[in-house]
C-alpha cells in the first residue's frame, strides 16, 4: 500500500515545505498522534512544529534525525538547510494556526510561564476517517519512529528540541 500512496503523492507534484494543505493536515496528524486535546494535555510552544515536520513527512530526512553516528558533511548540510527554511517558515504556521483556531480546530492558548503559545486540538471536530487516512501511513509511521527518539515532543521547549535536533548534530544555529 505505501508504493501506491508514493505513487499518489509524487504525481501532486507540490512543495510540501510551503503547501498550506500539507503544513495543516500534518500539524492536525502530529497533534492527535501526542494526544493534545482540549481537556487532555497541551502542544507546548507551537513553534516546534515546523521543525518537526519535515521529519516526518520524508523518510531520509527522518534517517538523519534518527542517525546514531556522526553526520556527513552533506547531511550536516541538509540539516542546515531545514533549519533555516523552518526558522522562515514560522509566520506561514502561525497564519495556518490562527486560521485553524477561527475554524474551531484548535485552541490557541498563550503560556505565560514559558512565554509560548500552545496548542491542542478541540475533542470530536475532526472525524476519525480525516486523521486515519491510509494516504498518510507513511507519516503516520515516521511520526512514531521520530517519537521514539524524541521524547516527550508535546512538553519538550523549543530550545531543547532545537539543540537535540540540530546542535548537537554540529549544526551552527542562531537564537531562537
Amino acid at each position: 500500500m505505501e508504493t501506491y500512496n508514493e505513487k499518489i503523492k509524487k504525481r501532486i507534484m507540490f512543495s510540501k515545505d510551503s503547501d498550506y494543505y500539507f503544513i495543516t493536515y500534518n500539524s492536525l496528524l502530529i497533534l492527535d498522534n501526542l494526544k493534545c486535546y482540549e481537556n487532555k494535555s497541551n502542544f507546548c510552544d507551537y513553534r516546534k512544529l515546523i521543525f518537526i515536520l519535515p521529519f516526518i513527512s520524508e523518510k531520509n530526512l527522518l534517517k538523519l534525525a534518527i542517525k546514531q553516528t556522526p553526520l556527513r558533511n552533506e547531511e550536516l548540510r541538509i540539516l542546515e538547510d531545514i533549519y533555516i527554511n523552518a526558522k522562515l517558515r514560522e509566520p506561514l504556521l502561525k497564519s495556518i494556526l490562527f486560521s485553524m483556531e477561527k475554524k474551531g480546530l484548535i485552541i490557541l492558548e498563550k503560556n505565560k510561564s514559558r512565554k509560548s503559545i500552545d496548542v491542542r486540538l478541540r475533542t470530536n471536530v475532526l472525524s476519525e476517517n480525516y486523521l486515519n487516512s491510509s494516504l498518510f501511513n507513511i507519516e503516520t509511521n515516521n511520526l512514531n519512529n521520530f517519537k521514539s527518539k524524541y521524547k516527550r515532543l508535546n512538553v519538550i521547549n523549543l530550545e531543547s528540541l532545537i539543540d537535540k535536533l540540530f546542535k548537537k548534530n554540529g549544526v551552527m544555529i542562531w537564537d531562537i
